[in-house]
């Protein structure tokens, strides 16, 4: 195998990746919305499950940055 295919290939699975945690971060965005809704009473904020979510969104958030630093890097060794 030519090493440029060897390229190719890791930036189709990096950007697969990119994609699915992009579609996780999105989700978990929109589920802590939902869970610190402004027209809802403080009392009845379910804040520890936002608190983990927030985390969790932080974490991928932190893992998604490094899949588009290394799709760049992918890209520029294939000169696109």
């Amino acid at each position: 195998m030519s090493e440029r295919l060897k390229y190719q290939g890791r930036l189709a699975e990096k950007q697969q990746e990119a994609k699915s945690l992009k579609l996780r971060i999105e989700g978990l965005r929109d589920s802590i919305r939902d869970i610190l809704d402004p027209f809802e009473s403080v009392e009845n904020l379910n804040m520890d499950v936002a608190a983990e979510q927030a985390f969790e969104l932080a974490k991928l958030h932190i893992e998604y940055t490094r899949a588009l630093a290394e799709i760049a890097a992918i890209k520029k060794v294939l000169g696109k």
